[in-house]
């Protein structure tokens, strides 16, 4: 009798143990999606504030360099060497964030771990970095310039300048970059590589559908994928034309095909 009654203890005691396993496991099932929204509300205030200074330090480049948009950096690899080099010293990814008073990234060359940090001002938590090394052998932009403000000039790049905008407040000057690792947001985009350079192809949606894009007047807006437009070789995203610009005007679209 005495076993019988030991072994039921067992039993009541094991049950007992399951049932509260079973309310741990349903309150971490509710907590789950709670912590994932706050950390999104974080990353993206943290996003906000970076946009927000490159707009502000790219106003204050603009007035000291007669009008001219920060350049998108020469032609080529982007590679730390290339970051470094001396033709690269006004690339917006070394001159802005020199006037925010943090480093350009030709200075992570020697530490690139440092530049996958909070150290680094043009680090955005909310990002997906590629977790292995592989993201030491170059840097991986979270945050672009718009590539198609950049013109021509005996093969390198020649930014407009701000006269040549005529809509400062719909034209993207930065765009919240896609890295190898994150999904698209549209299936018509390009792969992404988190380069220093991007257009509505290789912008990514961080935030239930929607990332952070500055523009030209310094304001910073969250912005759905579906009103990104830009034409490319026959396909057009679905969009408001006049939420989004891409070039110094409206009318302008350098990658449309003659009769389209």
């Amino acid at each position: 009798m005495r076993g019988r009654k030991v072994i039921a203890v067992l039993v009541f005691s094991i049950l007992a143990i399951l049932v509260v396993i079973g309310i741990i496991l349903m309150v971490a099932g509710f907590g789950f999606p709670i912590f994932s929204v706050i950390k999104m509300r974080r990353d993206r205030a943290a996003a906000l504030d970076v946009m927000r200074q490159l707009g502000s330090a790219s106003g204050v480049y603009m007035a000291e360099n007669d009008g001219a948009l920060p350049a998108a950096g020469s032609k080529g690899a982007d590679t730390w060497a290339a970051a470094a080099n001396p033709e690269n010293a006004n690339a917006w990814y070394n001159v802005l964030p020199r006037k925010l008073g943090h480093k350009g990234v030709d200075q992570y060359a020697a530490n690139p771990l440092a530049f996958y940090s909070t150290e680094n001002i043009l680090f955005l938590p909310g990002a997906q970095y590629p977790e292995s090394d592989k993201k030491l052998a170059r840097p991986l932009f979270a945050i672009a310039i718009n590539e198609k403000l950049q013109g021509k000039d005996d093969q390198r790049e020649k930014p407009v300048k701000l006269a040549q905008i005529t809509h400062p407040g719909r034209t993207v000057l930065f765009l919240e970059q896609g890295l190898p690792n994150e999904r698209k947001a549209a299936a018509q985009q390009r792969k992404y590589d988190g380069s220093p350079k991007g257009s509505a192809k290789t912008f990514v949606a961080r935030y239930g559908g929607s990332g952070l894009m500055t523009f030209v007047d310094g304001h910073v807006e969250f912005i759905d994928v579906n009103e990104v437009e830009e034409e490319f070789y026959g396909y057009k995203f679905p969009a408001q034309p006049e939420k989004v610009v891409w070039r110094g005007t409206r009318e302008e679209n350098p990658n449309r095909h003659p009769g389209h």
